[in-house]
């Protein structure tokens, strides 16, 4: 009997989804798409729900209708939607609740296919510029990119910006939930004569490569063979390429412009322009206290980090710090109290869990590159023009003490920096300037900030 019942709900949720598979509605709420398959006249019982960036798939819900009216809900997982439909019943809209997206205000609109997540500052077809798909190989690393060129229509001659992700592996669009960065400024170079290069990183989309063990160094690499292939096309004008980059993109396109004679511009935002090892105090820093921790648990907490950070440092490249870790962490536990070690975490077993989950990236070759990074090596032989760029509310690359770093050291005579008032990292205006609030903006990137950065190439390339 059990077999019976289990293989009649199997063939009734099979039925279902190939009832509904052609009537597919779609919201969008920040990062989040909801979608309903399913025709809300014809539902007898249930349709199914998803929510794609929360791994939500295919969740039953009971649907209501009276007259415009729609509503359903699952109790199980606590999803709940009232709407109604707009004149000619292509769209329903309401309010969705669900403890992680509560009363979100969402216009489902009926298509015929699930759509990614879109945002108002990204571009459209048809666009009024060139977009060309291609992929090139490296002479010297033998990898193969991916990437998306764009070109102004009707000019010959023109700038040209390589641009350069930030930490982690990301597609030639920098897409960070959804948000298109590299899309949205290729955009906007575009459309004020500007080309831009976009690439795949190392072992994503059709970039070749092992991107677990590459270094900031050999992404530097990659850039140049992106250089060199721009400098080979002969459809392409290579005379005033320039890069980019934010974040660790910052710091890739330092290294590159200090030794790449065929850089004609740099700029960097949010690029890190102090040493590694400082870095990581200012940055960890910043992030304990957008948390609202007192300054006595940040101060411990930071003095535990820089002991740890510093272990790692001291470390030889082909040994593993998480023995050493092991013994510093140890002996620094064992002169605080109980209430410090509860209040920066380290209690009740969390400190095997922290040398776990820390020991796995500090024995990175990445990781190793990154903390012994100094500016001092770079900078001064960068001499083409310069422009940083940081938000002030960025807790991830601090912007005044980098800014400084850059001032001191940089070798370059055309240099402007700038700080944005009420920007993040990933140059959006903050509220609460979090890490995690990024996803709730649907702000993609702060038009003040194109409008700069395309003012300041074309400044320099009139020059």
């Amino acid at each position: 009997m059990k077999i019976v019942n289990f293989l009649y709900l199997s063939i009734a949720v099979l039925c279902c989804q190939i009832g509904f598979s052609q009537t597919i509605w779609q919201g969008q709420y920040h990062s989040y798409r909801i979608v309903v398959k399913g025709d809300f006249d014809n539902a007898k019982d249930s349709l199914l729900l998803s929510i794609p960036e929360q791994q939500y798939e295919s969740i039953k819900v009971g649907v209501r209708k009276n007259k415009d009216s729609i509503s359903f809900k699952n109790e199980m997982y606590n999803f709940s939607f009232k709407g109604k439909y707009n004149a000619d019943k292509t769209a329903v809209e309401g309010v969705f609740n669900h403890y992680s997206i509560p009363n979100a205000v969402v216009v489902l609109k009926k298509q015929s296919e699930i759509t990614p997540l879109f945002f108002a500052q990204h571009p459209q077809k048809p666009y009024p510029y060139q977009v060309i798909d291609m992929t090139f190989l490296g002479k010297n690393t033998k990898l193969t990119y991916g990437a998306t060129l764009t070109i102004p229509n009707n000019k010959k001659k023109y700038p040209l910006a390589i641009l350069i992700s930030g930490t982690g592996q990301h597609d030639r669009n920098y897409t960070f939930m959804g948000r298109e960065s590299f899309t949205v400024l290729a955009d906007y170079l575009a459309k004020n004569g500007i080309a831009s290069l976009r690439v795949d990183d190392r072992g994503y989309g059709k970039t070749t490569g092992d991107f677990e063990n590459a270094t900031t160094g050999d992404f530097a690499n990659d850039v140049e063979e992106q250089i060199a292939y721009l400098k080979s096309d002969k459809n392409i004008d290579p005379s005033f390429i320039g890069v980019i980059g934010h974040s660790e993109g910052g710091m890739i396109a330092s290294i590159v412009s200090s030794r790449n004679k065929d850089v004609k511009f740099m700029i960097s935002l949010s690029g890190v322009g102090v040493s590694g090892l400082e870095m990581l105090n200012l940055q960890n820093t910043a992030i304990l206290k957008s948390y609202k921790f007192s300054d006595k648990v940040v101060a411990k907490q930071m003095e535990m980090y820089n002991i740890m950070f510093k272990v790692v440092y001291d470390t030889k490249d082909n040994e593993s710090a998480q023995p050493a870790m092991e013994v510093k962490l140890k002996e620094w536990m064992q002169q605080q109290d109980t209430t410090t070690l509860k209040e920066v975490q380290m209690w009740d077993g969390r400190d095997q869990t922290f040398l776990y989950r820390y020991g796995k990236d500090a024995d990175r070759k990445w990781y190793r590159y990154t903390i012994h990074y100094k500016p001092e090596n770079f900078l001064p032989k960068i001499t083409v023009p310069v422009f940083i760029a940081n938000g002030d509310k960025d807790i991830q690359v601090p912007a005044v003490e980098n800014i400084e770093s850059f001032k001191k050291y940089l070798g370059t005579k055309d240099l402007t920096t700038k700080i944005y008032p009420g920007l993040n990292h990933m140059y959006q205006h903050c509220k609460t300037c979090t890490q995690g609030e990024s996803k709730e903006l649907d702000e993609v990137f702060a038009p003040e900030v194109l409008d700069d950065i395309a003012k300041w190439i074309l400044a320099r390339y009139k020059k």
